[in-house]
């Protein structure tokens, strides 16, 4: 059997322990485990990565296998559960005289009391995902537990994607695949640490989901228009959008975090942009001169982020039903404001990383119920179920 060292635990154990108690994105945290361990070897971040995903994923049915209440923090059960499950010898620590004491076999014959437990999902999440999706929720749940796929987004303002996966191949012997679906994207059958390749550094591609991408074409950008990304974040779709006019136009870019922004113009540098203007979002800034200005205006609009689970697991625990209820007004309120930014004729997209019908079709309707110059041109959901990688919904508005 595979054994797991003190030190790997150690940082296992504590990780999960920020990420949950301080409600910190895993992903930054596990980066910053990995930088203070510069002499683990790929093994060793390997099995770091795989457990920590693994038991944000599973925790709540690793703790109906260990015998403990909902409630409980129990690391080092969680840990013992993960290491029987993916045949690990349980060390003779003090710390793994722990609950479960079953075999594999036990454990896996062992049957959950209800739905929530089996697919490891609170119960309000789970009520209110069956609520609104009904049938599908259940293969939503069990594809949101599955690990996320990697990719991808060629800068064609450099070079085109085939061009970029024969140099990565050549060069750093870096395996993609190109695909028909995502024609901006390489997809990554294996996960490589690409952050400090020198192909990234000078621009030729981004890290971002395959569905991610699907956005910016949705949003009909051409070269020369006027476009607004009023919740840009770092940028991924700001960039996109750069490619697709040809770096020809405008692009006014707002968030409210200015280090978020900061990143932007950092990635924009380097992707030798010259059509970009970024500003923290305030109410200042939405009294500026962008009233009936934008061609096309996207709202990337905060959500719970439920169709992300597969890539930030911890979201299902951190989220509350009382910050989705103030995310769904946010919502509502940036619909409302953006509207006035975009010009007769021209569009407005709303899209969100959630697969939720109450932070998506239904605050689109309402906003159409209410504003009569507006049309719903098209919408589309896209469910983890049909693909490795997030769940997105996305609806495009004509201003009349």
């Amino acid at each position: 059997m595979r054994k797991l060292h003190p030190n790997q635990a150690e940082a296992i154990a504590n990780a999960l322990s920020i990420i949950l108690e301080e409600n910190k994105r895993a992903s930054r945290v596990l980066e910053n485990f990995i930088e203070e361990h510069p002499k683990w070897g790929a093994r060793d971040r390997n099995l770091f990565y795989g457990a920590v995903y693994d038991i944000l994923r599973w925790k709540r049915l690793y703790s109906f296998y260990a015998g403990l209440k909902d409630t409980d923090i129990p690391y080092w059960s969680w840990l013992k559960t993960w290491c029987i499950l993916h045949d690990y010898s349980i060390p003779d620590w003090n710390e793994m005289d722990c609950t479960p004491q079953l075999s594999k076999e036990e454990l896996l014959a062992l049957s959950p009391p209800q739905e929530a437990v089996k697919h490891s999902f609170p119960d309000w999440l789970f009520e209110l995902g069956e609520k609104e999706l009904g049938g599908i929720w259940k293969k939503q749940c069990h594809e949101l537990n599955q690990q996320a796929g990697i990719s991808l987004r060629v800068n064609r303002l450099k070079a085109s994607p085939k061009k970029v996966q024969t140099e990565l191949q050549e060069k750093y012997q870096v395996e993609t695949i190109l695909s028909k679906k995502y024609p901006d994207a390489l997809l990554l059958p294996k996960g490589r640490k690409l952050n400090k390749n020198p192909l990234f550094t000078h621009g030729y591609f981004e890290i971002q989901d395959a569905n991610s991408q699907q956005i910016a074409p949705f949003c009909r950008v051409e070269p020369g228009m006027n476009v607004i990304d009023l919740c840009a974040g770092a940028g991924g779709k700001t960039l996109h959008f750069a490619a697709l006019m040809r770096n020809k136009g405008t692009i006014r870019a707002y968030d409210v975090e200015p280090n978020k922004l900061k990143e932007l113009n950092r990635r924009a540098k380097r992707a030798k942009l010259t059509l970009l203007e970024a500003a923290v979002l305030n109410e200042k800034t939405l009294m500026q001169a962008n009233t009936n200005w934008a061609d096309v205006l996207l709202i990337d609009a905060p959500c719970s982020g439920l169709g992300t689970l597969k890539r930030s697991p911890e979201i299902k625990w951190n989220l509350r039903p009382e910050t989705l209820k103030s995310l769904q007004e946010t919502q509502r309120e940036l619909l409302y404001k953006g509207a006035n930014w975009v010009k007769k004729g021209g569009s407005m997209v709303y899209a969100t990383c959630s697969i939720l019908p109450s932070e998506n079709e239904e605050q689109v309707a309402l906003f159409l119920q209410e504003n009569a110059d507006f049309n719903l041109i098209e919408q589309k959901n896209i469910l983890p179920s049909e693909s490795a990688f997030d769940g997105f919904y996305m609806a495009r508005l004509q201003k009349l």
